[in-house]
């Protein structure tokens, strides 16, 4: 039996969700309507089904919290069509993006489901918009003391009328049950695995940073590199009309491109970007990849807002070798020593750390893409080092 739908749905990846979804504005906490919007599923090749249709358990308790509007049960969001198999339901699909979030090494999956007959407005590249009915799961697979995976946590974004509710669900330690967290501090330490359920505002602080919420689904991360669904079979699916604002390619040679993807994944689609609602947005770093910037790397906003760049007035300097702000730039050519964008990605248990939350690892591969791309930063393609 094949699961998935092939056509009106899709999976993506999400970047930080919290415990406990906001009611939208003007909504009723506990009121609204948790029923799923209806999503093609067609048959196979043999004419039987092509997926697990999704109902509405009758056994366990699918109202919403008093302070939410998402159901206390992930059994009641429509993701899997067999729960105890863990066989999605139709609508739903798989994804797995061409550069993906780090988070302390935990396996992930990811899942998307669009609303039948509706489609994602792709027209302005870097601004996705989303229909109502849009659902995005992010499971979280967490290392044990004993080395064993197992489920830990699974996010959810909804879009609805008002705009996206949110909340995410932890797994029973028998992995039978997951139940929406409902409290103001997440969970510091899930199970002892050190995996960090993170609260409603920490997902905010990121989500903020796009313009329709969602993190990890873009023209790049739908690129080459991407598994499941990809930016070239989006047409053929039905979630969009034209995939030509979609051909993009991040400029440079292959340290540059996989330092600046990391970068745009990892930093620029949720805080390091211009938009004013970002957390970053008052660093003046920016580390989105924009569409019309992609001619060049140096017209990247990486290079045009971190090259010599001394960081701004409100960088922090705690747990660093040298915390005097005059021997820092955000980026300085040929030196990761005094990068500041470098000691930040090395840094934990400090506020300067980045990713600022949801870490506690250092993320080995991605500082050693950073460092090997500001290493190799000579002239004529990069200017000299600041003094």
């Amino acid at each position: 039996m094949r699961k998935g739908s092939v056509a009106g749905a899709l999976l993506v990846a999400m970047g930080c969700s919290s415990g406990g979804g906001d009611p939208p504005p003007g909504g009723q906490a506990g009121g609204p309507d948790v029923s799923m919007p209806e999503v093609d599923a067609g048959p196979d090749d043999s004419g039987e089904p092509a997926c697990v249709e999704y109902a509405m358990p009758t056994d366990v308790d699918c109202a919403a919290p008093l302070d939410g509007v998402l159901p206390v049960d992930l059994r009641c969001t429509g993701l899997y069509g067999d729960f105890d198999k863990r066989e999605l339901a139709c609508g739903v699909l798989e994804y797995k993006p061409a550069v993906e979030l780090w988070s302390d090494g935990a396996a992930k999956r990811r899942f998307v489901s669009i609303p039948k007959g509706q489609r994602v407005d792709v027209s302005n590249p870097d601004a996705f918009v989303y229909p109502e009915g849009t659902q995005f799961w992010k499971e979280f697979r967490v290392k044990g003391a004993d080395g064993a995976l197992r489920l830990g946590e699974t996010r959810l974004l909804r879009k609805m009328a008002a705009g996206w509710v949110y909340t995410s669900y932890v797994w029973s330690e028998d992995e039978r049950q997951a139940i929406q967290m409902q409290n103001d501090f997440g969970v510091p330490d899930l199970y002892g695995t050190g995996h960090m359920v993170p609260t409603r505002d920490q997902c905010k602080e990121c989500h903020v940073g796009r313009a329709d919420f969602v993190l990890g689904w873009d023209a790049l991360m739908l690129g080459p590199g991407a598994e499941g669904v990809t930016r070239e079979s989006l047409v053929a699916l039905g979630v969009i009309e034209d995939a030509s604002p979609l051909a993009l390619t991040i400029p440079g040679d292959e340290v540059e491109r996989q330092a600046l993807g990391y970068l745009h994944a990892n930093c620029g689609v949720s805080c390091h970007n211009d938009l004013p609602e970002s957390a970053a947005h008052d660093t003046g770093l920016y580390l989105r990849l924009e569409a019309s910037e992609l001619g060049s790397v140096a017209a990247t906003d990486a290079v045009r807002t971190g090259m010599n760049k001394r960081p701004a007035e409100n960088a922090k300097y705690e747990g660093l070798k040298n915390p005097d702000p005059a021997n820092w730039y955000d980026i300085r050519p040929g030196d990761p020593a005094r990068s500041l964008l470098v000691a930040r990605q090395e840094l934990r248990g400090f506020e300067g750390q980045m990713p600022r939350i949801g870490t506690r690892q250092v993320d080995d591969t991605g500082l050693q893409l950073v460092t090997r791309w500001i290493q190799g930063m000579t002239e004529p393609n990069y200017p000299p080092p600041g003094p």
